[in-house]
């Protein structure tokens, strides 16, 4: 049969601008936004327990290729730790990092048994190219961002030959634990923005209702795949020939052996309908997923900030004549902050609104697309097998 996978093409949100030109003076430029590389992610490879990337660096309005690298998740998880803490991030929403791959052999194990069931003994092969798509999915989405792409330790990520010197972050009980009443302190502070307060309760909804479509569409694909196990096994049992070999034996098992191939057919056919599942609006689902939750974190870093101001509001009624003066100044700071936050989040929100329903579109749209031609494909086989059973009839 034929290989009928879609190509892993491009969702419209790869080169969007999820930046605005009337952002403020001291983000954003006034003149038009072009990404300065363009990055694809052909292949990985399996280093011991490492999972190395080559990655191809182009220059964004050119085929020339720049360099080609290899990097590893860590470096690309310290690429983007690097720049959410040295990039003012207060309103963007930041491209979310892909999960780390899992390479051992029990995670292998783990994938095959939930996409095939707890009996079987198959172990589906390692094929990174899903990872493959999501690197170079985020990357894109950097590099396409304003207020990343022409950060520095993206171009030295992207333009030297070795990876960056990086250190391992960790966070202690204590830190972890003031993070931990930060956070409870601050998450569900009233708002004194409705389309804020609107926004946060929609993000709430939305996150849960996304992540659960997403954990569905999983277990849909994953019943195909174990249908096409079945046919797998099915179509073993019919090629089992018997040991007598008389005429009607044979022309018995001719007629089991057409149907094993059809069989086979079937199978081939769940196969790569399940990867072009996963490839299309799997991908989409997933990343949108992903997305939420820095939609998220967007709007906790906002509700810190206007905790702050409120703060200084306060401060600034309590302050004594001597201190007058400085709590002026940090409450005009703060105000600062929360309103420059305030706007860049509403044009983030709009931008990422109209990205992401283009990119489910996309992920829709290549889906029927996919599921059309695999169907096709598999109805001409078996179309063909059906023919050669009635012509053995005659």
């Amino acid at each position: 049969m034929s290989d009928t996978e879609v190509n892993g093409k491009d969702s419209p949100d790869d080169d969007v601008d999820l930046s605005s030109p009337e952002s403020s003076p001291s983000r954003i430029p006034s003149i038009p936004h072009h990404p300065r590389f363009r990055v694809t992610v052909p292949e990985a490879v399996k280093n011991g327990e490492v999972l190395q990337f080559t990655l191809k660096v182009y220059k964004w309005d050119a085929d020339e290729e720049i360099c080609e690298i290899l990097r590893e998740y860590g470096d690309i998880e310290w690429l983007h730790h690097t720049i959410i803490t040295q990039v003012d991030i207060d309103g963007v929403i930041v491209p979310p990092l892909p999960h780390r791959p899992e390479v051992d052999a029990k995670a292998a194990e783990s994938k095959s048994k939930k996409q095939l069931g707890n009996d079987s003994r198959i172990v589906i092969p390692d094929e990174f190219s899903r990872d493959c798509r999501q690197i170079e999915k985020y990357l894109r989405l950097l590099l396409a961002h304003e207020a990343f792409s022409k950060d520095k330790n993206i171009e030295k990520f992207l333009c030297d030959k070795d990876a960056p010197i990086k250190t391992k972050v960790t966070y202690g009980f204590f830190s972890r634990m003031s993070s931990a009443v930060e956070t409870a302190r601050k998450e569900h502070h009233r708002d004194i923005d409705e389309f804020f307060a609107k926004k946060r309760q929609w993000c709430t909804t939305y996150l849960k209702a996304v992540k659960d479509t997403s954990n569905d569409f999983n277990k849909m694909v994953n019943a195909q795949y174990r249908l096409a196990t079945s046919f797998r096994e099915f179509s073993a049992a019919l090629q089992f020939g018997g040991v007598n070999r008389d005429l009607t034996t044979l022309t018995v098992n001719k007629y089991l052996t057409t149907l094993a191939d059809a069989a086979e057919n079937s199978k081939h056919g769940l196969e790569v309908l399940c990867k072009n599942d996963e490839k299309t609006l799997g991908f989409q689902v997933d990343l949108f997923a992903r997305y939420l939750e820095s939609v998220r974190d967007m709007l906790f870093r906002r509700t810190c900030l206007m905790v702050e101001y409120e703060d200084a509001n306060k401060a600034l009624e309590k302050a004594k004549p001597a201190k007058r003066k400085a709590a002026e100044e940090a409450k005009h700071n703060a105000e600062t902050k929360y309103e420059m936050c305030c706007d860049t989040a509403r044009r983030e929100f709009k931008l990422f609104l109209q990205a992401r329903m283009l990119a489910y579109q996309d992920g829709m749209v290549s889906l029927a697309e996919s599921q059309i031609k695999t169907a096709r494909d598999t109805y001409t086989l078996l179309a063909k097998t059906m023919t050669v059973l009635k012509q053995s009839t005659e």
